[in-house]
């Protein structure tokens, strides 16, 4: 159930609150991580004590915010008790619910009326179009002017390590997504317009910050847009035809021109040929060697390098530990086993099978529904190095761009109803 219409002085500052607390989560994502974590769990407490005062709890019903908190009960009934770290576990488990309810607060109640999205797509594409040219500017100055910090080897823009391809891509997608929704209703033409024009300069910083998986995912989600304009049919498929050759050619530039994006590919290829014996697929075998020891509950969430140290100790792997495999869906097998593992599946397939419904849809919404693939594609793509979705900061910033991606399709689906 949603909340479009707001009533009484409570709802109205309530509501304002948890706009605020959204609007500023991008920001906190940039200098603050600790103050973003806690945004996500205001705005999921706001959420809770709106339900209670309205004793409205129907969103629980909802089918994809069900399955998420039937894996929440499952991680803390079935998964942590026998995992092999409880503590560390439960600890994980217990608050994986302020995502449950925060996803659950932005799709249903925080972005559900034209005037917010509007402010928070203003918001997003601004903090977006900040951090990017901050990122330029340390691309040729060697620092960043907003933060202080060096550049060593790879672009950071405004952060403290090198995920700024990552960061503007993820939020970056959402931000089209929203923009496109509110053109597509006929609410804002010109926020579409500023998303289209700022585009650009967030994919040349994609691409210059040498993130390999920001980069190809990029390029993905791209390749998804284009091809949800050539559905579109009329001048938007004239358009998506330029644009391919445009950003082929100006690719291909960028390729012959750069030592340092040349030498990611050749990193790439590198990794991907020989994919067994480099780190990640190192690690990825120990999540599934983990996974096969336990495989209904997996070793417990959060217990991926302890169970690693212990069997370091036993002398039964010689491979570094990380804090994660980087492959969120052999991280899920390996903390959570099967019994976590298929319901997260479930849910995320409900989240493409709507995108891909909006895609093949009218005409108006097609574009919307390849931006919304292109960030399932950001966060959810299987056969890619991530970070943990566990983890504060990768997870605010994963939780962020498909809940407000989910909000665009949901508030577009209802006005064409």
């Amino acid at each position: 159930m949603t909340f479009p219409n707001f009533s009484g002085a409570f709802e109205r500052r309530i509501h304002l609150a948890a706009t605020f607390f959204l609007c500023v989560i991008p920001i906190f994502l940039l200098f603050a991580r600790g103050a973003a974590d806690g945004a996500v769990v205001l705005i999921a407490l706001l959420f809770l004590v709106r339900s209670g005062v309205h004793r409205d709890w129907s969103w629980a019903r909802e089918k994809d915010i069900l399955i998420l908190l039937v894996i929440f009960v499952l991680m803390n009934v079935f998964v942590s008790p026998f995992a092999e770290h409880v503590g560390k576990s439960f600890g994980r488990s217990l608050s994986w619910l302020r995502f449950v309810v925060f996803y659950a607060a932005v799709t249903r109640w925080v972005l559900t009326d034209e005037r917010t999205i509007r402010r928070f797509t203003i918001v997003l594409l601004c903090t977006l179009g900040v951090a990017a040219l901050d990122a330029i500017y340390q691309f040729f100055s060697g620092w960043s002017l907003l933060s202080g910090q060096p550049m060593k080897g790879r672009l950071t823009g405004p952060l403290d390590r090198p995920n700024i391809g990552m960061y503007l891509s993820k939020l970056g997608l959402p931000a089209l997504a929203m923009a496109s929704m509110l053109f597509a209703v006929k609410q804002s033409k010109k926020i579409f317009v500023f998303g289209c024009a700022l585009s650009p300069i967030l994919l040349v910083v994609v691409f210059l910050s040498g993130e390999r998986a920001a980069s190809v995912l990029t390029l993905l989600a791209v390749i998804l847009i284009l091809f949800s304009l050539f559905l579109t049919g009329g001048m938007a498929r004239k358009v998506s035809a330029g644009l391919t050759v445009v950003g082929g050619i100006a690719l291909a530039i960028l390729l012959a021109t750069s030592d340092r994006i040349w030498g990611r590919v050749e990193d790439l290829a590198s990794v991907v040929s020989d994919y067994t014996d480099s780190i990640y697929g190192q690690l990825v075998m120990m999540g599934l060697r983990f996974f096969g020891d336990h495989p209904l509950t997996g070793a417990g969430m959060g217990n991926y390098p302890l169970v690693c140290e212990d069997y370091t100790a036993l002398g039964l792997t010689n491979v570094p530990c990380h804090p994660h495999p980087h492959n969120f869906y052999v991280e899920w097998l390996s903390d959570t086993g099967l019994i976590g593992t298929i319901p997260f599946t479930i849910f995320m397939a409900m989240l493409y099978w709507m995108g891909i419904k909006v895609l093949f849809g009218p005409r108006e919404t097609r574009l919307l529904g390849g931006l919304y693939l292109g960030v399932l594609v950001m966060s959810l793509f299987p056969f890619s190095v991530t970070q943990s979705l566990f983890s504060n900061w990768p997870a605010i910033l994963a939780w962020t761009s498909i809940a407000s991606a989910v909000a665009a399709l949901r508030f577009a689906t209802r006005k064409a109803v």
